[in-house]
């Protein structure tokens, strides 16, 4: 069974370690976001991307918070706040990410995927929610020995997740590397309907 992160220390997700190994503001400008977009941070914390992702966006844009953790909702509320980012909503979601917001640009999973118990569904659910344009981003760790991260036998392997992906309907568009710890890939809503 997946491993969650221990929500209590959160302060570790927000680090200048991880900020030098995973710089969030460059991340979401190679994936392409831009003013006026929706951003939707699944798995947000205390929003670590979901910060940035708010001043690229703009106050024509908008980003969605999301975590299933009450505590990391209200630390993104607070940094939100101190940041003066009007345009995040936070909210708390299910494990299954079965209420997304319909139509947004991306949907955007940070070392989030290695921690959903029935993947497949996980896939679908945000699929369903989907516009054609939509872009779905997954950034986790390379399944092997790292200097940090989660156990091995609870990761991800690329191959796998591009063949998670496929199965459940997506187009695997761009893998890139953000660090020598992890991999990114942005996928699209393949055509011909949902699976």
């Amino acid at each position: 069974m997946p491993h969650t992160f221990d929500a209590a220390r959160f302060k570790r997700l927000m680090s200048a370690e991880r900020r030098q190994e995973l710089p969030p503001r460059p991340i979401l400008e190679k994936i392409g976001l831009h003013p006026g977009q929706v951003f939707v941070d699944i798995g947000a914390g205390p929003g670590f991307f979901a910060i940035p992702a708010a001043e690229i966006v703009g106050p024509r844009g908008r980003v969605f918070g999301l975590d299933i953790a009450p505590v990391m909702a209200e630390e993104l509320r607070k940094n939100a706040a101190r940041k003066r980012a009007a345009n995040i909503r936070v909210g708390i979601i299910p494990k299954t990410a079965a209420k997304l917001p319909p139509g947004a640009d991306f949907y955007f999973l940070a070392n989030v995927f290695h921690e959903v118990d029935d993947r497949k569904a996980y896939l679908r659910n945000i699929r369903r929610h989907m516009s054609a344009s939509s872009r779905l981003v997954i950034i986790d760790y390379l399944k092997k020995k790292t200097k940090r991260g989660p156990r091995l036998s609870h990761r991800v392997p690329l191959k796998a997740l591009r063949a998670l992906l496929v199965e459940t309907g997506f187009v695997v568009e761009r893998i890139f590397r953000p660090n020598e710890m992890e991999y990114a890939v942005i996928a699209r809503p393949a055509a011909g309907g949902h699976r």
